[in-house]
């Protein structure tokens, strides 16, 4: 039987901390001042946007074998409408700091063939609290919650999405022994969610799941320059899928190849890193950071009705796999523009497979002209290997360029172009293959 989750929320907690130090005077400033009240600042947003995208499927488009049977679907365009409100809640008291983001999308499509891509239910939320922060002992509290979605290419279901909800809590006592020297102890919790619309199973959608994890953490932070320091963390979690065994159903995945039934085993992970972070001079800012870690599955956790001979035992363990690594580097130009070049690799349990050991590199620059005209342009790669009963490698590019004006201090006119592709790195994998280019023009209100 399946139990019912409970999504925890520390939001009440915060609003513990932080309502008696508001005050009770709002001050309302100048547009693009923000809002005043006490020692918080608001700031209320709200973006409208159409979007012109040529693979709203994200479909891998159709073809002929040799034996002239057409496989996979045709890419289908569309344009949408993006309604995309926002709320940032700001606080930086003398023993107390708080910030604080909520963030709703509705996205709605023009054609009426594309209304299972109509979507009003994407929020995010988050939550940092920092409070007795110059106390020797202190606490910090961090809170983020989303409902995702991405879209399939189940053209026929009610709703063509995976929806991914998702609730990370963590909480740590904060000692400061010194005034460079900052540990900080505590714990974490994380529940994530996946499924699909009802009707999607009948031609396949992966068979989804739920994942709980917790566990203990542990960060230092080293401060021997002002503006420079060293960080440290470890830390340790236990996860347990809801489901163990699960329906061979989805893009990339077969009854032919897996058979009927894909093992989830429940496991274990460790994690630690040591780095450097900071500003070297005045115009360079470096973020190194090393590490090792591990995923051990504990393979009796999934149903003896399982085929013996699939590959839900494989563990993540040793070189190059236990790797974690951060490399950033960050140079300013100007006073308004600025270049960063960066590389992360590292390792995440994954709902149809093990685990995915991933490779992501990404060059980006961001300017500003006469205070008015931005610009942004990204270019990303990343290489995944997936290992489990689902084992395959995939690679995904991203280009990206953003452009806005800013007519008034409250409003923005801005647009953008985005190209995003996903491969099959060793070609056998063509069903989980798209290209996807999309573009945008809209209004963005900030006061």
């Amino acid at each position: 039987m399946k139990s019912k989750r409970t999504v925890h929320s520390l939001l009440m907690l915060g609003g513990a901390f932080w309502l008696p130090s508001l005050g009770s005077g709002v001050a309302f400033a100048d547009a693009g001042d923000h809002i005043r009240l006490g020692d918080a600042e608001l700031i209320p947003s709200i973006e409208l946007r159409a979007v012109r995208r040529s693979n709203v499927y994200l479909s891998e488009g159709a073809s002929t074998t040799s034996d002239g049977v057409q496989v996979g679907s045709e890419e289908q365009s569309g344009t949408a409408l993006r309604l995309h409100p926002g709320l940032r809640i700001s606080l930086n008291g003398e023993a107390t700091s708080l910030d604080f983001n909520v963030d709703y999308q509705a996205v709605k499509y023009l054609e009426s063939k594309h209304e299972n891509l109509d979507r009003y239910k994407d929020i995010e939320t988050g939550l940092v609290l920092n409070t007795f922060k110059e106390s020797i002992v202190g606490v910090k509290l961090a809170q983020r919650f989303h409902v995702t979605g991405r879209e399939t290419e189940s053209t026929y279901a009610t709703s063509a999405y995976i929806n991914h909800l998702m609730n990370s809590s963590s909480g740590r006592i904060s000692f400061r022994p010194g005034s460079s020297l900052e540990i900080d102890v505590g714990g974490n919790y994380n529940f994530d969610k996946y499924d699909v619309s009802g009707d999607t199973s009948v031609e396949g959608s992966p068979g989804l799941n739920s994942r709980t994890a917790y566990g203990p953490g542990v960060d230092l932070k080293w401060a021997f320059f002002p503006k420079t320091a060293i960080v440290a963390s470890y830390s340790h979690s236990w996860f347990n899928w809801e489901n163990n065994l699960v329906d061979t159903k989805g893009d990339g995945i077969s009854i032919g190849e897996f058979g009927e039934t894909l093992g989830i085993p429940n496991g274990s992970e460790w994690r630690t890193t040591l780095g450097l972070r900071g500003r070297l001079t005045e115009k360079f800012v470096l973020g190194l950071i090393g590490g090792y870690g591990q995923m051990n599955y504990d393979e009796s956790s999934v149903p003896a009705t399982a085929a013996p001979s699939e590959d839900f035992h494989e563990d993540l363990k040793g070189f190059p796999q236990g790797l974690i690594s951060i490399v950033e580097l960050g140079y300013k130009a100007t006073a308004s523009q600025s270049i960063t070049l960066g590389y992360r690799k590292a390792f995440q349990d994954v709902y149809f497979s093990n685990f995915v050991d991933f490779h992501n590199a990404f060059l980006r620059y961001e300017g500003l002209f006469a205070d008015r005209v931005g610009a942004k342009a990204t270019v990303g790669y990343r290489y995944e290997q997936y290992v489990g009963e689902v084992s395959r490698d995939d690679h995904q590019v991203n280009l990206a360029l953003d452009l806005s004006y800013s007519a008034t201090k409250f409003l923005e006119v801005g647009g953008g172009v985005k190209w995003q592709q996903r491969g099959s790195a060793d070609g056998l994998h063509s069903s989980i293959e798209y290209d996807d280019l999309t573009v945008s023009l809209g209004l963005t209100a900030t006061y």
